[in-house]
């Protein structure tokens, strides 16, 4: 446990977790002082699907490739300067938010691409496993390069660069499942930036100039949510072999929004809205991590 703990690629990986959780409460703050319409609501929730969806498919590299190696640390390294350089810059101007976009993408592209080159010849698997995954990636970069030129359209093209890191390796099956997906890995990973995204909220309510009778009711509800997640997490059998994970993916991303919508409910003093949004969040993410309850015998 301690080995995993201080590996390099795990603290440098936590350390984009926590700028990530940052950067989707600032995302958070930004739609809280927006007029709220549908739009600023789809363009929130679209933001915080494609950095999740940034840091996963780092996550998933790392996952697949299993190296605590020097270019993975330096390409994880590049990934977290860049989100970093975004917090600090205006999050409402929708170049900067493209812009770093591209970067991610572009630095993924090159890592892959680089996996690709320095794998032996004589390990065929993994070269299969990794050259769909040089072309996704590189898609990836050139519609979000496309949003930065015509950035009018800005937030479509950011659509479509998730349409394609998601739906791209559905159709290359079989490379991905040249090597297997390491559950317990991915699934630790994923409870760590749910649980941070959580805290990170929590933290950025207290600079909005909210009652401090919310800020109580906040607590309450998070650390129950959070109590119910833990328990539910621990139902899950993480020993399991020969999953993609796809389905307990799925139960992640709505389970943040579970946080995110409960989160807007107080802070926009009781927007009831926000309610059936945070009750499919929840049915949903129960549904996909039934998925891997552990069968008791």
């Amino acid at each position: 446990m301690l080995s995993f703990i201080f590996k390099k690629e795990t603290i440098l990986t936590s350390f984009y977790t926590i700028l990530l959780s940052l950067l989707i409460s600032k995302f958070l703050i930004d739609y809280t002082f927006s007029d709220k319409s549908i739009y600023d609501f789809f363009h929130f929730i679209l933001l915080f699907i494609i950095f999740f969806n940034s840091w996963l498919l780092q996550v998933v590299h790392l996952n697949r490739y299993g190296k605590d190696s020097f270019l993975n640390c330096f390409f994880l390294t590049l990934q977290i300067l860049t989100i970093f350089n975004l917090l600090v810059r205006d999050i409402s101007n929708i170049k900067n938010i493209v812009a770093t976009l591209v970067l991610l993408a572009v630095i993924l592209s090159i890592q892959h691409i680089t996996e690709y080159i320095l794998t032996d010849n004589n390990n065929l698997m993994i070269k299969k496993l990794t050259e769909p995954f040089c072309y996704i990636h590189t898609a990836r970069s050139l519609s979000l390069l496309l949003g930065l030129i015509f950035i009018d359209y800005g937030y479509w093209f950011i659509l479509l660069s998730f349409a394609i890191s998601q739906l791209f390796p559905s159709f290359i099956s079989r490379s991905v499942h040249v090597k297997d997906i390491n559950f317990y890995h991915l699934t630790g990973h994923l409870f760590i930036i749910t649980n941070t995204i959580a805290i990170s909220l929590w933290l950025s309510d207290l600079k909005i100039n909210i009652t401090t009778k919310i800020i109580l009711l906040i607590s309450i509800v998070f650390i129950l949510l959070l109590t119910i997640y833990q328990k539910i997490f621990k139902t899950i059998d993480r020993t399991l072999t020969k999953q993609s994970g796809n389905t307990y993916i799925i139960g992640v991303y709505f389970a943040i929004l579970e946080f995110i919508f409960i989160n807007l409910f107080f802070v926009l003093e009781y927007d009831w809205k926000y309610i059936p949004l945070c009750i499919i969040c929840y049915a949903v993410s129960y549904q996909s991590f039934k998925h891997y309850k552990k069968i008791e015998r």
